[in-house]
């Protein structure tokens, strides 16, 4: 149905229902005359049928009468087979008969008409011999009647049959009404959708659409399909209402623009920040908003009744302004900016930066712009360049990053220290100087001080570009932005690699034994304190030997000092092979050394490294040309069953190693209580005294 051309004007719609209704009478009509017609067809048919009944019995009376009574007049004129036979081809055939026209008789009823054309020839057959016989032949009379009856029956039976063909036709012309009756409300349903969806719903809804407009409501709009009059109608009545709603919009935005523009103006106006200004053409003031009258130390009203510009701007400047101004007014220029000194109405001057352009005021030339007071601007930027000059001139590194440590900027000696100049590290992590020296734990410590502070200083191992590794002292600080983020960190450093191999040397020099390079009596002590206290923390034990070489005095004054050193060197080497990288050997003084053994499980442990020292120290020793053979007295105290202290534990292995003295020449002794009553305790806290004519001679 919707590619079915339809209609388009109203006049083409009341033209398609006015035919629609005469379609539905001129059917009515039709049908009607059809019904008729059958009706009159089935009607004539049983008047022939019964016609011809009558016929038949009048040819049987008449034959019989003449019969019995041959004087009578012929009762059957010989026309009435005649009829007979016409009005049987009328129903076999259809045609007129007895003065009607019938229809032929449907196919079924054919074998029934052929039926009563047989009884009837029998008929007549009978009346033939009836006609010939005898008066009085009972036999030819019975035939007749018996044919006749036959013809009767026949007849009748025809007649039944069209009485049932009538009832059906009836039925037929019953259900025909029905079906017009049918076809006509669907024709009324089609006619009222018509005159509904395209005429009365259009109406309806351009009647809702000029209600709409009427209060106001020029958003309403109708969606009706172009092409008749309604829908011009409706297009037309949403494209008024379509100008109307644009039209106020407009109103409205151009409304809305002039409150912005005044709103904006205002705000503008009432900042703390600018000074707002409106210059008339003969350079006089005749706005300014209250922060222009703070700036320039003049009431607001006195400003604003038209205070001319030469009594703020003198000079040079007000040249300048004028310029300026005289540019703008005379259209050669629209806007501008520059800088000048103003003089405020206390005298004192102020700097400021002025943004102008050309306005239209009640039709005169105008100017409308905004001034910054920059003194404070200027003075920070005298002492930024200031600054920038420290930053390219100072003689220590400087180095910016981001909150991520990502290089930003390095100045001039960055690339003295390191060798890498700003194109190599820029955009780059620290990691570029890595000496590889530190593990992650010490940038792990950095950087979580520096998250927590803001703040970290220490020495760092780098590398130059040439691949020379050096020391820097780094300091780390943090600018912040307003909102407590990292804005940037500055690294500033200086190279102190020298200065850390001097203050090495030096404390080398103060903690070991120049003779044989061995830690001495102060780095002892501080490692066995040390140790002390990381024995009572993690609970672990450790051992302190004393150690006193047997012999040296001889060797020493048979070959000499300088065999003397020589031997005191090989001691230490041989004393520092016998034991673990964790252990401490130290010199302090002469032929006596000292052993920190740390982490002893068992007391028994020190024995297998006593016997190793103890045997090392026997082998001979090389002395140039000569070969020397020593040995040593060696005593140890454990911590913390022989002592809690330093003093103690060195008391101990004293006494201990004087014990194995006594014995003999390359012993060992653990210390042990009844120590203190066998032998004399020295005097000093860490060193016998020595007896001036037995002590043996020390060398270095």
């Amino acid at each position: 149905m919707q590619h079915v051309p339809f209609p388009r004007s109203v006049r083409q719609k009341a033209s398609l229902a006015f035919i629609l209704v005469m379609l539905l009478a001129v059917g009515n009509v039709s049908i009607v005359q059809f019904l008729l017609r059958e009706g009159d067809g089935v009607a004539a048919t049983l008047n022939v049928a019964g016609k011809m009944r009558m016929l038949s019995q009048r040819m049987g009376l008449s034959a019989l009468a003449l019969h019995q009574y041959p004087g009578l007049p012929d009762l059957a004129p010989d026309q009435l087979p005649t009829l007979f036979d016409e009005a049987h081809d009328a129903l076999r055939l259809g045609g007129r008969a007895f003065g009607l026209d019938i229809p032929a008789v449907p196919k079924a009823l054919s074998p029934q008409l052929l039926d009563v054309r047989q009884a009837w020839m029998r008929q007549q057959l009978a009346v033939d011999a009836l006609a010939r016989a005898p008066a009085g032949d009972r036999v030819a009379v019975e035939a007749l009647l018996r044919a006749n009856t036959d013809l009767l029956a026949r007849t009748e039976t025809m007649m039944d049959s069209l009485v049932v063909q009538a009832r059906e036709v009836q039925r037929r012309a019953l259900y025909g009404a029905y079906a017009l009756f049918a076809l006509d409300l669907l024709l009324l349903g089609l006619v009222g959708w018509v005159v509904s969806r395209r005429i009365l719903q259009p109406v309806q809804a351009l009647a809702r659409q000029c209600r709409a407009l009427a209060v106001g409501d020029y958003a309403a709009r109708s969606d009706l399909p172009p092409g008749d009059e309604l829908g011009e109608l409706g297009r037309a009545l949403n494209d008024s209402a379509g100008r109307i709603e644009r039209l106020l919009r407009d109103i409205e935005q151009e409304h809305a623009a002039l409150a912005d523009a005044q709103s904006m103006f205002n705000g503008l106006s009432d900042n703390t920040v600018a000074g707002i200004y409106m210059v008339d053409e003969s350079l006089r003031f005749i706005h300014v908003n209250t922060r222009m009258a703070d700036m320039l130390g003049y009431p607001q009203a006195v400003l604003a009744d038209g205070f001319p510009l030469h009594q703020v701007f003198t000079g040079a400047d007000y040249e300048t302004v004028q310029a300026q101004a005289m540019e703008r007014l005379s259209g050669r220029a629209t806007r501008t900016r520059y800088e000048c000194v103003a003089r405020r109405g206390d005298g004192e001057p102020i700097e400021l930066e002025i943004f102008g352009s050309l306005m239209s005021l009640h039709g005169r030339p105008a100017l409308i712009g905004i001034m910054f007071d920059i003194t404070e601007r200027k003075r920070a930027e005298a002492s930024a360049r200031r600054a920038a000059l420290v930053y390219a001139h100072t003689s220590e590194g400087m180095v910016v990053t981001d909150a991520d440590g990502v290089i930003q900027d390095v100045n001039p000696a960055f690339t003295a220290v390191t060798g890498y100049s700003a194109d190599d590290v820029v955009g780059q992590t620290m990691n570029v100087l890595s000496s590889g020296r530190h593990d992650e734990d010490f940038y792990r410590v950095m950087w979580a001080r520096l998250q927590d502070t803001g703040r970290w200083s220490g020495d760092i191992h780098n590398r130059r570009k040439s691949g020379e590794e050096y020391v820097e002292r780094l300091s780390i600080n943090t600018s912040y932005n307003a909102d407590g983020s990292v804005n940037c960190r500055i690294g500033l450093f200086s190279d102190v690699t020298e200065k850390r191999r001097r203050e090495a040397s030096i404390w080398h020099q103060a903690h070991h034994d120049h003779l044989t390079q061995l830690p001495n009596r102060q780095m002892f002590e501080e490692n066995l304190r040390l140790s002390i206290e990381q024995a009572r923390l993690g609970g672990t034990s450790f051992a302190v030997i004393f150690l006193d070489l047997d012999l040296f005095k001889d060797v020493n004054d048979t070959l000499g000092h300088e065999a003397g050193d020589q031997l005191l060197r090989l001691v230490g080497r041989r004393l520092t092979e016998c034991v673990r990288s964790s252990d401490l050997v130290a010199r302090l003084g002469g032929d006596e050394f000292t052993l920190l053994v740390r982490d002893i499980e068992d007391p028994d442990d020190i024995f297998p490294v006593a016997d190793k020292i103890l045997d090392s120290l026997s082998q001979p020793f090389a002395l140039g040309q000569q070969t020397v053979q020593i040995s040593a007295s060696m005593g140890a105290a454990f911590h913390p069953r022989d002592g809690g202290s330093d003093s103690e534990l060195l008391r101990a292995a004293d006494l201990a190693m004087y014990a194995a003295k006594e014995q003999g020449r390359n012993h060992f002794r653990v210390y042990a209580a009844e120590m203190r009553e066998s032998v004399q305790v020295r005097q000093g806290e860490f060193a016998r005294g020595p007896d001036p004519a037995s002590a043996p001679a020390q060398s270095g």
